[in-house]
Order: structure tokens, then sequence, then C-alpha cells
């Protein structure tokens, strides 16, 4: 009986854990441009509103067919359990998004930019990490 390497036995675990890394990274990434964008935001930049429905239209067109392609790769390359934690994750990080954003634009106007973008981030990171740690059936 061979024993296997220690190194081998590194890689696995680093692999597996891989996902957690990026996850644990996007949390305080999307509270540091949530500070970020309100201490100094940008200017807001005047589009014709034909021009911004065709461009947004586009743009979502493109990217969500190039994304799909993204995850058929990325889940050949991950396990299985791993690409449902990221799919349960995402699942969270929308819906959380839509109803934060939902819930400040009653109060106080529509979210713009790069704060939508920390919600959506920081949610999509928590529902990672609640799945990892209660598991999927939860």
């Amino acid at each position: 009986m061979s024993e296997q390497s220690p190194r081998s036995f590194r890689q696995r675990i680093y692999h597996m854990l891989k996902p957690d890394w990026v996850f644990a990274f996007l949390l305080p990434v999307s509270v540091i441009m949530l500070i970020a964008e309100n201490l100094n935001p940008e200017p807001v930049i005047a589009v014709d509103p034909l021009i911004k429905i065709l461009a947004i239209s586009g743009l979502t067109s493109v990217i969500a067919f190039i994304a799909t392609f993204a995850a058929a790769m990325d889940r050949r390359k991950v396990e299985d359990y791993f690409f449902q934690l990221m799919i349960n994750g995402a699942i969270v990080g929308i819906v959380s998004t839509l109803f934060v954003n939902l819930t400040w634009d009653l109060f106080y106007g529509p979210l713009m930019g790069d704060d939508i973008i920390a919600v959506m981030l920081a949610s999509w990171s928590l529902g990672y990490f609640f799945y990892r740690i209660r598991g999927l059936n939860t």
C-alpha cells in the first residue's frame, strides 16, 4: 500500500477551500467599496435614455451569454458541492440585492452603481458562507 505524498494532500485541501478564500475576500471588498463610493462619489454622466436602454440590454445579453459558458466551464473544474454552494449563494445575493434596493428606494431613492455592487457582493458572500456552514439542505 503506497502512501500519498503530503503535497498532494495539501493540494486537495487547497482545492477544496479555494472558493472559501474568494468569498471571504468578497465581504471586506464590498464594505470597502461601499465606504469609498460614499466618501467620494463619482459624478453622474447624463446619457440619452434610448442609448442607455440599448447599451444595457446589449451588454446584459452578451455578458449573460458569456457567463453561461463560463459557468459550464467552471462546473467541469469544481466539484458539484462547491458549484451548488456558489449557485445558492448567488440566489441569496440576487434576492437580497433586489429587496435591499427596493427598501432603500422606498425611503431614500434608488441605490446607484457601486452601492448595488457592494450589496450584491456582500450578500452573495454571506449566502455562500451560510450554506457552507449549515449545509445545502437547510
